[in-house]
């Protein structure tokens, strides 16, 4: 079981099988993962792509520098975090 939280609203949960981002509710399942409302995907480019797009309804852009600046800092940071969860349990 992998569990990737890319803030404190959502996480990414896989079990191998299933990959799903999950909004927290602050609840934990007995196995583990954060409970609360899930999405399914069926690689993790479309969970982040999904994860973006939420995070971001709510954060008007004005501009293209803000664009570039949000994209370098944060986009790049949750590549490199699912990146190392990946590699530390075995997949690349």
């Amino acid at each position: 079981m992998i569990t990737i939280d890319l803030d404190n609203k959502f996480a990414i949960v896989s079990d191998g099988e299933a990959l799903n981002i999950v909004q927290k509710d602050g609840k934990m399942r007995k196995n583990g993962t954060p409970s609360g409302q899930k999405w399914w995907f069926n690689t993790y480019g479309q969970a982040i792509k999904f994860y973006e797009k939420k995070v971001d309804a709510g954060r008007p852009i004005h501009s293209l520098r803000e664009l570039a600046k949000q994209i370098d800092s944060g986009y790049k940071r949750i590549e490199i975090m699912v990146d190392q969860k990946l590699k530390e349990a075995g997949i690349e």
